[in-house]
């Protein structure tokens, strides 16, 4: 396939050199995050690094249909930096029409004040203000609505030329492998890409999932390929990771800016404590 041994030249050449953060703006390929996001990042490269120390994961290919039956079709779950608005069609004095979304997930709505938002949908997100507001107001219905959103990015961590966030575009056709080669792709002399992890909010079930993919470049360029989506983590680690559900829960969950959780680890067997 053109398209894919394009990507994999791509990668290779980006892993081989570092270029400067300048020359990679103008080339597109990475976000310049913003501060919050970027302590975020360095906090989460840091805990990462942390937890490596086993056999890899199903190639991309065998992982593909299952790993994107996962992605969400119809929306995207609220993220830091989004501008809400919550409407009350019968109590107007309680229209909140612009609600910043902070770095760390939480949202101040009027009477009630902080609370998380970030990886719910506007529809779960409506159904928890409205039993909050209850005792409040004497009619609560209210309606929520995304009315700004931040551009949507995933982030590509640890053994690749540029870690940092990456865009998704509009039509949410970021794969796995063009996301790596945009962050300069991964360092051939270190990075373990049989042990690359994939992290994944699944924001209708409330929970993360998490895969160990074998990534390597003979498993590029198959007829199934991985997707990814808005928060999504790919994590190249320069050893095996072990105790993949313990790390998970030690650091990601620490991390990210959504709600503690059940971490899914769909084919790793759990760790013994």
């Amino acid at each position: 396939m053109p398209e894919t041994a394009g990507l994999e030249a791509s990668a290779s050449k980006h892993g081989s050199q570092r270029r400067s953060v300048e020359e990679r703006k103008k080339m597109r390929l990475v976000t310049v995050p913003s501060a919050g996001a970027k302590l975020r990042l360095a906090a989460i490269a840091c805990l990462l690094a942390a937890g490596c120390a086993t056999a890899g994961g199903p190639p991309i290919d065998v992982q593909a249909r299952e790993i994107n039956a996962t992605l969400d079709t119809s929306e995207t779950a609220i993220g830091p930096g989004d501008t809400l608005s919550v409407i009350f069609p019968h109590e107007t004095e309680w229209n909140q029409p612009e609600i910043r979304v902070q770095e760390d997930g939480y949202a101040s709505f009027l009477g009630i004040g902080k609370i998380p938002v970030a990886g719910l949908f506007t529809d779960l997100l409506e159904s928890r203000l409205s039993e909050s507001y209850t005792g409040l107001v004497s009619r609560p219905e209210l309606t929520v609505s995304i009315k700004e959103r931040m551009p949507a990015s995933v982030s590509i961590l640890g053994e690749v030329g540029a870690p940092g966030e990456i865009a998704v575009g509009a039509d949410r056709r970021l794969t796995m492998v063009d996301a790596i080669a945009r962050a300069g792709g991964f360092l051939k002399a270190t990075a373990h890409m049989s042990n690359l992890l994939l992290v994944r909010w699944d924001a209708r079930e409330q929970r993360q999932i998490a895969w160990k993919i074998d990534a390597r470049p003979q498993h590029w360029g198959k007829r199934d390929t991985i997707f990814l989506q808005a928060y999504d983590i790919v994590y190249i680690p320069n050893t095996p990771i072990d105790k993949v559900d313990i790390w998970i829960d030690n650091y990601i969950r620490r991390i990210l800016p959504f709600p503690s959780s059940t971490t899914v680890l769909p084919g790793v067997v759990p760790s013994t404590p």
